[in-house]
């Protein structure tokens, strides 16, 4: 394992869906020893920490074919394999750089191991809610009584304090709660969610920002401390000129996509660059005119004599009319391909890019030339390509990659390293402390 500015640092991280595992894995990428430690108990059996796995474990377990919209949306190639548990793209994504130990911490034995860890560890990290980290014991009360150094962060939905503070959450419920799905959308229709569960990246990279600072806190003052995180506040701190915007009007923002201080501005569509896929997928381009200098040579690329109309001339009359003038603009631009009417746009300095999928991320030359396309050899797997870390340190090369655990794939050399002898684990592998698997039959 490559040396990193977090060796030496051990994280246990309890983590589900996407924040929790997020906090887990960037301090992985730092060098951190982070260990996945997932729930395994008789009544319940193995929880994955992502839905959609979940989901399609509880088809496997009851000897269903998984559906095949949700086996083609977890699987690589929509293929659950012998082992689907420890083929799930996202979650291969999410907990790259990670050991794994899959143990049943209500059980005796289990409560044994859980102890030396956290006597061994200096940060714990979870997204449960408080009710769901106190009933497995994983609470800051419990776990600094064992280790007062310890560090332990908590990604709640709503915080540790407050009504709210025993409401499990979401990511979309979080949207809609902190105002983010009622700004996003179309200015004549509703709320919209905004793609993904945009708030647990948001709680992740606080979440581990947060360790960070408390890391340096306790070379200081020699103490541990709990981080009381609530992804509802983080994702409301990112709209902070929504909510001061709504202060001072007194009403909720205009819906939609439009600024204030420039017009037109939009996003419109392009050719479809597969004419000969059965199916068509719009593409489009993004253009922002700034002020009235940028307009006047937007006029001379597009060459409209519309556009010379005395309304379009300033910004309020932009902004005035700006539904006519996205339609003559989406007229221009629907046969061009993104690409080069982007560069043509930008060569008379006007700010335009093309909207890039996720197919031209991956094919991207930056991206590439940057290190930030990078690849592992999964087991169970095999070769993919993934997003990297997007941060570059001077003093440090780029972060090794390597596998997410498989189920329980580290249980029996963790347990080593925390002093229990060879016939030790070899009992709690017998009395089902510690599995590689999950149960078959019934359900979840």
């Amino acid at each position: 394992m490559t040396e990193g500015m977090l060796s030496g640092i051990r994280v246990v991280e309890f983590g589900y869906a996407w924040a929790g595992p997020l906090v887990g894995k960037t301090l992985g990428d730092l060098g951190a020893d982070v260990i996945k430690l997932e729930q395994d108990n008789s009544r319940g059996g193995h929880l994955p920490d992502d839905p959609a796995l979940r989901a399609a474990l509880d088809d496997w377990r009851r000897g269903e074919e998984v559906e095949p919209t949700l086996r083609a949306s977890v699987f690589p190639e929509g293929e659950p394999g012998s082992e689907p548990w420890n083929r799930a793209g996202i979650f291969n994504k999410h907990n790259r750089n990670k050991r794994g130990l899959c143990a049943d911490l209500k059980s005796d034995s289990g409560k044994r191991i859980w102890r030396r860890l956290v006597e061994a560890s200096d940060v714990i990290v979870d997204n449960f809610s408080p009710r769901g980290s106190k009933s497995l014991g994983i609470d800051y009360e419990t776990v600094s009584e064992w280790n007062p150094q310890i560090i332990s962060v908590s990604c709640t939905g709503y915080g540790h304090t407050g009504p709210f503070r025993q409401r499990v959450s979401y990511g979309p419920v979080l949207e809609a709660h902190a105002g983010g799905a009622l700004a996003t959308g179309y200015a004549e229709g509703g709320p919209m969610k905004m793609g993904h569960a945009f708030p647990d990246p948001i709680g992740g990279l606080h979440g581990a920002f947060a360790v960070l600072a408390a890391l340096w806190e306790r070379e200081e003052s020699g103490r541990g401390c709990f981080l009381d995180l609530s992804q509802l506040q983080t994702y409301a701190a990112v709209a902070g000129d929504l909510i001061l915007e709504t202060s001072v009007q007194g009403q909720a923002p205009t819906r939609g996509n439009r600024s204030r201080s420039c017009a037109p501005q939009g996003v419109y569509r392009c050719r479809d660059e597969r004419p000969d896929s059965r199916e068509s997928m719009d593409m489009w381009i993004a253009i922002t005119i700034e002020d009235d200098a940028a307009w006047g040579r937007f006029r001379d690329v597009v060459g409209d004599e519309r556009l010379d109309d005395l309304r379009f001339a300033t910004l309020a009359g932009r902004y005035e009319h700006h539904d006519e003038l996205d339609t003559l603009i989406g007229e221009w631009t629907r046969p061009q391909d993104r690409f080069e009417l982007a560069g043509r746009l930008q060569a008379a300095q006007i700010t335009a890019l093309p909207v890039m999928t996720n197919g031209d991320l991956v094919e991207s030359a930056h991206l590439r030339d940057r290190g930030f396309i990078v690849q592992w050899d999964q087991p169970g797997v095999g070769v993919y390509e993934y997003g990297g870390f997007p941060i570059h340190f001077s003093d440090w090369g780029p972060p090794e990659m390597r596998p997410a655990p498989l189920l329980g794939g580290d249980n029996r050399q963790i347990c080593e390293e925390l002093g229990f002898s060879a016939a030790e684990i070899d009992e709690f592998v017998a009395d089902g402390t510690l599995v590689d698997r999950p149960p078959v039959g019934g359900s979840r």
